[in-house]
């Protein structure tokens, strides 16, 4: 009898070592601990798209080390359970490689839109020059190596438990935070810049549009952190209401940016929180509120906070809306590259070849003292520069979106918290890019990349 008494102690501290494990970095696996230092060095020099900055010097060699460690470890278990996902990222970067192999002159230049380059060739006597299919390999090795960050991210994510990827939840909030709460001090006048092309307002990012695409990323990831709360700690409680609080300070850090996609995919991003599903599940009851009730909750958080910072004179994004910009010049090249794009089918201009090429076709009209440096619009610069191979990658890519929306419904438990947060958050960044270019960050190409771990992984899987 005494040693059945001594038992339940021994129980309950197992069941509280348990929980308290997931804040415990003794007990995180390698695997998590190479992700979360590569991550902190991600958003401290990943926060713009260009080349030519510096910090890339650093984070993509740090990040084909993390992708080597990663395939070292890297079981059959972990490629069966991710084939899909990983078979995708093989593709892109096997695409992205074979525009950067050199063709015979015969088979280059009688790919379409080649012809003022062969007339150039022709004139300056390199008509037997072999080129690769790209018509700017510079910026198609750039792509290439870009996607060391994702793929690094990827692998190791892969490889986590369900423990761990929770705590990998936890890291992604809190560095997403830090941008958050850079992106204030900006507001509030500092003067702090982390790339010499930056906005305003763009937190650890060159762009205001990035920021506030992240941040619109992160109401999936609070909500999914509120409702694994009882994963966390045995006091919920204070985490769902920490939990409340970010959600209720997203909306005035989305409004700060002055992003105006912002507001439109932070709405998305809010609304989609009802694919969360706050409902009573297990042990959650008490937290568990009506799908009516917490809608109508939300909006009035949100309606509250957005007029709060009218009221405070902070809504740059609406000041953006009623005054016009050079934004209003999108519409006008996305007309534009749908008139050229067909010269360039069925094999594209090459991956990273839209700034040359849209120079060749730039309307006259259009003209200015800068340039495009992106399509704004990664949805057009697919067929464009990757031509009907990239479009069938990314219609594979929108079938397993769809299928894992669809199993992530069913879902439940923490795992099912994580896949419906993964397909929120890559919902939110796939509308950005109907107008700007996030995942061509550093940055958001991990947190895409970790979403997409999180959206496919499996239901049970030991940490």
């Amino acid at each position: 009898m005494a040693e059945r008494v001594k038992s339940v102690p021994k129980m309950a501290a197992r069941k509280r070592d348990e929980t308290y494990s997931l804040l415990n970095p003794r007990d995180w696996s390698m695997q998590l601990i190479v992700l979360s230092a590569l991550l902190l060095l991600i958003f401290l020099t990943g926060g713009t798209s260009r080349y030519d900055t510096p910090h890339v010097m650093v984070l993509r060699p740090a990040a084909i080390l993390a992708a080597g460690f990663a395939l070292i470890t890297l079981s059959r278990e972990h490629w069966q359970s991710y084939r899909p996902v990983l078979a995708l990222a093989i593709a892109v970067t096997g695409l992205i490689a074979f525009h950067l192999v050199p063709l015979p002159p015969g088979v280059w230049q009688s790919l379409p839109g080649r012809e003022i380059v062969a007339d150039i060739d022709a004139l300056a006597g390199f008509e037997d020059q072999w080129r690769p299919l790209s018509l700017f390999p510079e910026g198609t090795r750039n792509a290439l190596y870009a996607m060391s960050v994702p793929v690094a991210a990827l692998l190791l994510g892969v490889q986590l438990g369900e423990r761990d990827r929770a705590r990998l939840l936890l890291v992604v909030i809190l560095l997403c935070m830090a941008s958050g709460l850079v992106g204030v001090i900006q507001a509030a006048g500092s003067d702090i810049r982390f790339y010499r092309v930056s906005s305003e307002n763009a937190g650890l990012f060159a762009n205001r549009n990035h920021q506030a695409a992240m941040l619109a990323a992160m109401f999936p990831m609070i909500a999914a952190m509120a409702l694994s709360a009882s994963a966390y700690t045995n006091h919920a409680r204070p985490v769902r209401l920490v939990a409340a609080a970010g959600l209720v300070a997203l909306v005035p850090l989305i409004m700060v940016t002055g992003s105006r996609m912002g507001l439109v995919v932070g709405l998305i991003g809010f609304a989609c929180l009802v694919f969360m599903r706050f409902s009573k599940e297990g042990s959650e009851k008490s937290f568990a509120l009506s799908g009516a009730m917490q809608a109508l909750a939300g909006a009035l958080i949100a309606a509250g906070m957005a007029a709060g910072t009218v009221f405070l004179a902070r809504d740059k994004a609406l000041d953006r809306m009623a005054g016009g910009t050079e934004d209003e010049m999108r519409l006008p090249v996305w007309q534009s590259m749908i008139e050229f794009m067909p010269q360039y089918m069925p094999w594209g201009s090459g991956v990273g070849s839209f700034v040359p090429v849209y120079q060749i076709h730039e309307p006259t009209t259009l003209l200015m003292p800068g340039y495009f440096n992106q399509a704004h619009n990664d949805w057009l610069d697919i067929p464009l520069t990757s031509g009907l191979p990239g479009v069938v990658l990314a219609a594979a890519a929108i079938v397993m979106f769809a299928l894992g929306a669809k199993a992530a419904l069913a879902a439940r438990g923490v795992s099912g918290h994580l896949r419906r947060c993964g397909i929120i958050v890559i919902l939110v960044l796939a509308f950005a890019s109907l107008s700007d270019y996030p995942i061509r960050t550093p940055i958001l190409a991990a947190v895409i990349a970790i979403a997409a771990v999180w959206a496919s992984s499996p239901a049970l899987q030991k940490s």
